[in-house]
């Protein structure tokens, strides 16, 4: 007879303006480091969010600190976010948000995988060894629920809100998605300052929520070219639907995606199962 499964601990705070879900799989696991988890997700939220007068983002947009003064987490991710605007041709660039405001910088695209980063590490540190963190679809997880292989997450397909574009199997790692999505069309091409054309969202599969989200900002930046981009990235793999209804994924993401049928090379997008199921498993999707 198998013994029953133990439940899960779980919260769900709103953080950053989105959902937070928060499960750890783990017996005996201390609840009491949630606090810590969520402190930390309101904390980056009073730093960076650009909808909070008070945060120290917005006061160095408004010009009443200089760089040098703000705490150091801010001068990192600044630091990090013009390392990722070098490496994605200027498709990821935070000052791009802010130009029809008068100028400054909106770090959002890379903040929130950042925070959540900074949770999964809180876990680890409180002893938790499997557990998932879903801020508003963009995921972070590691190890796997008790009794299963590993975590699996669905792709939410932006077109059919109920429906699955894929499922990945993901022992480790990070799950970002880009697009259209609840928010509609938010996303400009920095160059052009237009919406970009032919794609409905770019998912990235990595090792880091904050660099996989800007990435995949950057891909659905790029429009069309975006899917050749992100198949050739080092590390990563992509999950790309286009206008019309394509789904293809990279030779990175192939190891992970349930459903592939079709193998990938690399520096290749290679068409994905057309269909999309409805299915129950940890949700993945921008928001």
């Amino acid at each position: 007879m198998n013994a029953p499964v133990p439940p899960s601990h779980r919260r769900v705070e709103h953080v950053m303006g989105i959902p937070v879900i928060v499960e750890v799989c783990d017996r005996g696991f201390d609840e009491t480091a949630f606090d810590q988890v969520f402190a930390w997700l309101r904390f980056v939220d009073e730093t960076f969010s650009t909808y909070r007068d008070d945060s120290e983002i917005s006061r160095l947009n408004r010009g009443e600190l200089r760089l040098a003064q703000t705490h150091p987490s801010v001068q990192s991710v600044l630091r990090r976010c013009e390392s990722l605007r070098l490496s994605t041709h200027g498709y990821f660039d935070i000052s791009a948000p802010m130009a029809a405001l008068g100028g400054g910088v909106d770090p959002s695209g890379f903040v929130k995988g950042y925070a959540v980063e900074g949770a999964g590490r809180l876990l680890s540190r409180a002893g938790a060894a499997n557990w998932c963190v879903n801020a508003g679809g963009d995921i972070r997880l590691s190890g796997a629920p008790e009794g299963c292989d590993h975590w699996r997450v669905g792709i939410q397909h932006p077109a059919e809100r109920l429906a699955v574009a894929a499922v990945l199997g993901l022992r480790a790692g990070a799950v970002a998605t880009s697009g259209m999505y609840e928010r509609g069309q938010h996303i400009l091409d920095p160059r052009t300052g237009l919406a970009p054309e032919g794609l409905l969202s770019v998912t990235i599969v990595g090792p880091d929520l904050a660099v996989a989200d800007a990435y995949a900002t950057a891909a659905f930046a790029m429009g069309r070219a975006g899917a050749a981009w992100a198949a050739t990235l080092r590390d990563h793999g992509a999950i790309v639907i286009s206008d019309d209804g394509t789904i293809s994924y990279s030779a990175g993401v192939e190891a992970y995606l349930q459903d592939a049928r079709v193998p990938a090379r690399d520096g290749e997008m290679r068409l994905a199962c057309r269909s999309h199921r409805k299915e129950r498993v940890t949700s993945g999707g921008a928001r």
